[in-house]
């Protein structure tokens, strides 16, 4: 139930006028004009449907969380100002459902809601709210990175603050705590430039281009040798990432693009490459010279290369891969677009691709309505994305 009550203030964030009666106290969001998919400047995407931050700082969310909309005609404070969006998921529900979600405003403050008995909310109470909750006390915020219960802010100052499940130290503060439900400050030997989190996870990227990593460890997510590190408890110095000018993660891999353009992963998705499970494994993507971006999905990931196209690898079940096959591949395949890629966003079996002329481009699977209207079977390869076909 929390996560079909956490799904539902998902949507009534971002939608429009909800169909159905909000509860006492909460604000509905006018309906606005029809929103166009070139408007979009930034994408999230889970099991249950995608969300698009637009130009002007509204959002709006698509899939089967309209559903639970109308089920529970609930509302939401209505945010217009929104610069970023991010989902935490589920990794123990069934189809890797949302945890929490959180969105930062155009004045660096951070507000979350859904799921929160982690106190990945940021509250003291650590209830569940559909109702988003601002973080504080939280300096000015640049970025975010959400995890399975729990959340990361970097702030303008460059420097890194979590809370939430501190159960395989994720939170990198040196020691057990199973839960904190404050911002409480990461140890980081310089300034942070960017943060990514998987599922239990999380690493940052410094303006001298190293990467530090704390949390889960079983697949050598945070870079140690595993076993017989099992966890991180404080930041550990991923060398084998040195050079790094890009970090993305989710779910249980992460990757980085380093100066010379090539990309080297670890956790879940590499270890289909090397050893057996339970080792660490880390390796450098093949055929990939140039890249210039990074984007990781449930079992797949994406990659821009120097010429403006996107390529994917990994399992290319229900057309992750967006290559017209359907099929998995180790090896780098192209993603047929009709243009220059500058945007790449890998969801749970699908992706999608902004491109320059500000088109979206979206492929894979579509059981939920993330990518295109209900009931539409998977794409193979892309297809425009259309908001007046989704709902």
């Amino acid at each position: 139930m929390a996560r079909l009550l956490f799904a539902v203030t998902l949507c009534a964030v971002a939608c429009g006028t909800p169909r159905g009666p909000a509860p006492p106290g909460a604000a509905t969001q006018p309906q606005g004009p029809a929103l166009a998919a070139s408007d979009i400047e930034q994408m999230a995407m889970s099991s249950s449907g995608s969300c698009g931050v637009f130009r002007g700082g509204r959002a709006h969310c698509w899939g089967d969380w309209n559903d639970a909309l109308v089920k529970l005609g609930l509302a939401a404070d209505a945010m217009t100002d929104i610069a970023e969006l991010r989902i935490g998921h589920d990794v123990l529900a069934e189809q890797h459902e949302v945890d929490h979600l959180c969105a930062r405003d155009a004045q660096h403050r951070v507000r979350c809601w859904g799921n929160g008995h982690q106190g990945q909310l940021g509250t003291i109470h650590g209830d569940d709210t559909v109702i988003p909750v601002t973080i504080e006390p939280l300096p000015p915020a640049a970025q975010l990175a959400l995890g399975d219960q729990h959340t990361c802010a970097l702030t303008t100052a460059g420097q890194v603050l979590c809370w939430g499940s501190n159960e395989r130290g994720q939170l990198g503060l040196g020691r057990r705590a199973e839960i904190i439900r404050t911002p409480t400050h990461v140890e980081l030997p310089a300034k942070v430039t960017q943060i990514a989190a998987s599922h239990f996870t999380t690493c940052a990227l410094t303006d001298d281009h190293q990467v530090y990593c704390w949390g889960e460890n079983l697949r050598g997510e945070a870079g140690p040798p595993s076993p017989p590190t099992w966890n991180a408890w404080t930041p550990y110095h991923v060398e084998f990432a040195q050079g790094a000018r890009q970090i993305a993660g989710a779910f249980s891999t992460l990757c980085a693009v380093k100066r010379d353009g090539q990309i080297t992963c670890w956790g879940y998705l590499t270890d289909k490459l090397g050893p057996a499970f339970g080792t660490a494994v880390q390796g450098e993507v093949p055929d990939l010279h140039d890249a210039t971006a990074v984007a990781v999905g449930y079992s797949h990931a994406c990659a821009i290369r120097s010429d403006a196209t996107v390529w994917c690898w990994g399992t290319g079940d229900r057309g992750a891969l967006g290559d017209g096959r359907g099929i998995d591949a180790w090896r780098p395949r192209q993603v047929a677009l009709p243009g220059r890629a500058t945007q790449v966003v890998a969801g749970v079996r699908n992706g999608c691709a902004r491109l320059e002329d500000r088109r979206w481009y979206c492929w894979g699977d579509n059981a939920h309505g993330a990518i295109a209207g209900r009931g539409e079977p998977p794409r193979l390869a892309p297809a425009l994305l259309d908001l007046s076909r989704v709902e």
